[in-house]
């Protein structure tokens, strides 16, 4: 019988795989390829000894797959096709579950209570609303400046939208931990012309929108405010006031501006009629 003679990888054990491998890596200078072929009540135990086994004979190293343990394979048995088949409508039911609800977004309810704070940024004053929707948790975020129609404030509607995404996303995480990520994420991004100084200091728009949404956090009570010894007495450092335009698609600077039907750079010199 063929199969008595060519046996196939689940014929033979674990040993028989590493040993398999280990002749051939005793000739061959880089790593091989070999996958040792675990039956469906493996422990991690045998998995163990394979690993160590490797390593003594000289294997560079392997890779290890128990029979059943994912649910699609290249090659596989018929009595393991058919245990697959096997699994309850309720476990099905429960994965699918567990897929559709991190894909769905909280619809908006009609009306919603929230926050608007303004911060200066090296692309003009922003302002910040965050809109709470029950227990006090945040539910989305706006981002309003410069004028409607700009390049600048196409990229603070952009963020606006993806941080109200975040924080509809049905998830085990509550929103305020998430908002707490996205400040961690937002917060340092530097740019090229920053404002302030010190614990003032705003790098960039990001920058300033993570300081923002840092003090709805402080005042939800969801922190203690750790920078106001940084602050000293509180005062504010006075900014030096400069032209905010659009941003300039020659140097990136937000000094684009609207000058007798063109557009010109004070930054750059670039124009465009």
């Amino acid at each position: 019988h063929i199969r008595h003679t060519f046996v196939v990888a689940q014929d033979i054990t674990a040993e028989e795989h590493v040993r398999m491998q280990a002749a051939m890596q005793a000739f061959v200078d880089n790593s091989l390829s070999k996958t040792v072929n675990f039956p469906a009540h493996a422990t991690p135990d045998d998995v163990a000894l394979a690993y160590n086994m490797a390593w003594r004979l000289g294997c560079k190293g392997i890779t290890v797959y128990v029979t059943g343990s994912r649910q699609k394979v290249v090659l596989e048995t018929r009595a393991t096709a058919a245990e697959k088949e096997k699994a309850t409508p309720v476990e099905a039911k429960e994965k699918s579950e567990k897929t559709l609800w991190r894909e769905t977004k909280k619809p908006r309810p009609r009306r919603l209570r929230g926050c608007t704070y303004s911060i200066n940024t090296p692309l003009g004053k922003a302002f910040i609303t965050v809109n709470e929707n029950g227990g006090d948790q945040p539910f989305e975020v706006f981002i309003n400046t410069a004028k409607a129609g700009s390049d600048t404030a196409a990229v603070s509607e952009a963020i606006g939208r993806l941080l109200s995404y975040i924080l509809r996303l049905e998830s085990p995480v509550e929103p305020r931990q998430r908002l707490r990520e996205i400040v961690h994420q937002l917060a340092g991004i530097g740019g090229g012309r920053p404002l302030g100084f010190g614990p003032n200091r705003v790098r960039s728009l990001p920058d300033g929108i993570a300081q923002a949404l840092q003090e709805y956090l402080v005042d939800s009570g969801a922190e203690d405010d750790h920078s106001a010894e940084e602050r000293g007495n509180g005062a504010s450092h006075s900014v030096v006031p400069t032209a905010i335009g659009d941003l300039c698609p020659d140097c990136g600077e937000a000094a684009l501006v609207n000058e007798e039907g063109c557009r010109k750079c004070y930054a750059c010199g670039y124009s465009e009629c």
